[in-house]
């Protein structure tokens, strides 16, 4: 494994300060420890987990076709062995730890990768670019080292979990570790602009997919919140106004009609 580096890239930070969550209360481990201390959700967070690591595996995959030189495509393919492994531990985790959830039906889900944006018609690196291309895989791998480092502390009563989560981790650390050498290697060659518009405008627009997730889980948390007021309110007044109503004696009303036809099929019959 090669160890990760720290130098000073200004405004976009250092690998070290953005993993370190070594604090007790911080924002992330917080959320996490509400995710993972709920038994009925691990299996599906996991399964979950899987589509997204089989996802990047194929965005790897094309990255290591269309990349310009050897030593990229080398590096590329390899992440994507690591990313294709991934799935198949989390596959397998996510299974053991299933009990009577939907967890099998999550990971059969062939539409899964995309109705939940992980792979597009077209391949990442062409959308991107090189130096964004990049830029996004060392954001998101240093996001997932953080996440997988706190997920195996906070799974510590698991064993098998924490042991896949460090394996995990160590991988998320060399893929951090090259992406950043290829981004100093780009800062030399065509400045530090170049890379530091990549990586602000990749940050923007996770700020933006992050504040969309939000306000849809927010509206759906306010739709259900409306729902069960008006629910409350008019539900209950009429219940008690068909309690309390008088009840027909027959259970049904004689019409005219109804009486008429009566009268002459008694007559018929006499």
């Amino acid at each position: 494994m090669l160890a990760l580096t720290a130098p000073d890239f200004g405004h976009w930070g250092t690998e070290k300060n953005m993993l370190d969550q070594s604090g007790p209360f911080s924002a992330l481990r917080m959320v996490s420890w509400l995710v993972w201390k709920i038994p009925s959700r691990r299996p599906m967070k996991m399964a979950g987990f899987s589509h997204t690591e089989a996802g990047s595996s194929l965005d790897m995959m094309d990255a290591a076709e269309e990349a310009p030189t050897p030593d990229l495509r080398k590096k590329y393919f390899r992440h994507a062995l690591d990313e294709f492994r991934h799935a198949r531990l989390f596959t397998e985790r996510a299974m053991a730890l299933s009990q009577g959830t939907r967890t099998a039906e999550v990971l059969d889900d062939a539409e899964y990768a995309s109705s939940h944006g992980i792979r597009g018609e077209t391949s990442l690196y062409s959308r991107l670019g090189e130096t964004e291309f990049l830029a996004f895989v060392w954001l998101h791998e240093l996001q997932g080292a953080k996440q997988f480092d706190i997920y195996a502390d906070l799974m510590k009563h698991d064993p098998a979990s924490a042991a896949m989560f460090k394996q995990i981790c160590r991988d998320e650390q060399f893929h951090v570790s090259y992406s950043r050498r290829e981004l100093d290697r780009i800062e030399k060659e065509k400045g530090p602009a170049e890379v530091q518009k990549a990586v602000r405008r990749l940050k923007n627009q996770r700020l933006r997919e992050a504040f969309l997730r939000f306000s849809h889980s927010f509206g759906n948390v306010v739709a259900g919140l409306w729902l069960l007021i008006i629910y409350l309110v008019l539900v209950p007044p009429f219940a008690l106004m068909g309690r309390f109503s008088p009840a027909s004696r027959g259970g049904l009303l004689a019409t005219p009609g109804s009486l008429a036809r009566s009268r002459a099929e008694c007559g018929i019959q006499g």
